[in-house]
């Protein structure tokens, strides 16, 4: 055999032994492994150890934790329960779950009760939802921190929707009047609200009834109808990223 024979052979043995490594046999039919699918798999490997280390930290410091409370003697036990209550109480207060208590104002609105003059339209003396709902954006920029309307706790979810003589109020009918409580610095909500450019000061001239209260202890109800999230979900850490 021949020197250029050898190498021919050579080069098939390489070339045999490169088709091997670079495809795989499935009943019987060669398939290739592109690069791109290579590069994919390497992706998802990457990213699967990833979430693997997150994991293992997540693990790991919960593992702290629970050697912590393991460990803790009793003032530090009472001292993690005090936290854990005060987050609660926090966290019931911003959503509306419990009943609150403070010094604010006490806002009542009522139809007005003067002559109508002649051809003068009979809703100018009415309450209407629109009242309503300025009055309380009024409070809630001037710093009421919880507000209810008759009785119902206004919360993210709330609404005032008028229903011809009555108003409904978180899905509630109720008929007038309407008292609107809110807990805040008293001052500073009355005086935006009955000052000459406040609106209650506008619903007197058109003669709506309106008279407010100033109180040291204010008490608003918690919401108690169910809150139901059908389209919204959270936002996962990879997502938000």
């Amino acid at each position: 055999m021949n020197r250029t024979n050898i190498l021919i052979f050579l080069l098939c043995v390489m070339l045999g032994f490169g088709i091997i490594i670079q495809g795989k046999t499935t009943e019987g039919q060669m398939l290739y492994v592109s690069a791109k699918t290579i590069t994919d798999y390497k992706t998802t490997i990457e990213s699967e150890k990833i979430e693997i280390e997150k994991t293992n930290n997540l693990i790991k410091e919960t593992g702290k934790e629970v050697t912590l409370y393991e460990s803790s003697n009793t003032d530090s036990a009472d001292l993690l329960v005090s936290n854990i209550e005060k987050e609660r109480d926090l966290y019931g207060m911003f959503s509306g779950a419990v009943d609150l208590k403070g010094p604010g104002v006490i806002v009542t609105i009522d139809d007005g009760v003067r002559p109508l003059f002649e051809g003068e339209n009979i809703n100018n003396i009415l309450v209407h939802d629109a009242d309503i709902l300025i009055v309380i954006n009024d409070l809630k920029k001037n710093g009421a921190e919880a507000i209810s309307v008759n009785g119902e706790r206004m919360v993210e979810t709330s609404s005032v929707i008028c229903s011809g003589y009555t108003v409904e109020i978180n899905g509630v009918r109720y008929a007038r009047p309407f008292t609107i409580r809110a807990i805040g610095d008293e001052n500073r909500m009355a005086s935006s609200l009955i000052g000459p450019e406040g609106y209650g000061a506008s619903l007197k001239n058109w003669g709506v009834l309106f008279e407010i209260e100033l109180s040291d202890e204010i008490h608003i109800p918690a919401y108690t109808r169910e809150k139901n999230y059908e389209y919204s979900e959270k936002v996962k850490e990879v997502e938000a990223l």
